[in-house]
């Protein structure tokens, strides 16, 4: 696979991709379970990784999420995303869409 391919990945549940500056980006489009969840970071976070040779510790990733999933997203999902942030070192950003 050339370096520069994006990386995608679709669900009828969400959509993942890994763009060619090695930025993840994460589309929840329905309900998931936590398992999935976790499932879907463990991907994009090691497909990262695979393209990020310059500096391995700079991970970034862009979650998409309605208000309205996130506000029915369980605290697990929510701690899981704090703990990732903060003891792993990956740099999140949270994009609440409207719908």
């Amino acid at each position: 696979m050339n370096d520069m391919e994006v990386f995608v990945r679709k669900s009828a549940a969400y959509r993942i991709w890994v763009d060619e500056t090695g930025v993840g980006r994460i589309r929840i489009l329905k309900r998931i379970n936590f398992k999935t969840f976790v499932a879907i970071f463990e991907e994009v976070h090691g497909e990262i990784k695979k393209r990020i040779s310059v500096n391995p510790e700079k991970v970034h990733i862009v979650f998409y999420i309605s208000k309205s999933l996130y506000d029915e997203m369980s605290i697990n999902a929510k701690e899981f995303l704090e703990f990732c942030q903060s003891c792993m070192g990956i740099k999140f950003e949270l994009v609440l869409i409207e719908m």
